[in-house]
């Protein structure tokens, strides 16, 4: 009975962590977004604070889904960070004409994007909660 209570247990916390992974195709270059506090590795859960996905929602996550968990071009021409560049432009659809389903309309190499969540440029006046030393230190 302990066994299959532990198994259980185990299960849901595991199936928690990937809560919606089909999120990230639900925008442009989603698998392939840069984790902005471990260079060369990628940030699985875009709209989350937790690199993994699950918890609380970063600031581009809540746009994400007062948008319906659809990209469009309000999201897209939104700058959810506060770092001066916009969704579409991070993500690598500047024009914002992709369509779920659709390879990105850039083909951009990973150093390329960026993460539309946390704000990494010192120099701009971020949203508060975006800043890339809050950010790291929860994933």
């Amino acid at each position: 009975m302990l066994i299959t209570w532990i198994l259980l247990a185990t299960g849901l916390t595991l199936r928690i962590g990937e809560a919606f992974p089909e999120f990230k195709f639900r925008i442009p270059n989603g698998p392939n977004i840069p984790n902005p506090c471990k260079p060369g590795e990628t940030w699985f859960g875009v709209g989350h604070l937790n690199y993994l996905g699950a918890g609380p929602l970063n600031a581009f996550g809540l746009a994400f889904k007062k948008a319906g968990f659809r990209w469009t071009e309000e999201l897209c021409k939104a700058d959810s960070d506060g770092d001066g560049r916009t969704n579409g432009f991070e993500l690598g659809d500047p024009n914002c004409t992709w369509k779920e389903g659709q390879q990105p309309p850039e083909i951009i190499a990973i150093e390329k994007l960026s993460h539309p969540g946390f704000c990494d440029d010192p120099t701009k006046t971020c949203l508060e909660g975006t800043k890339k030393e809050l950010f790291c230190a929860t994933s």
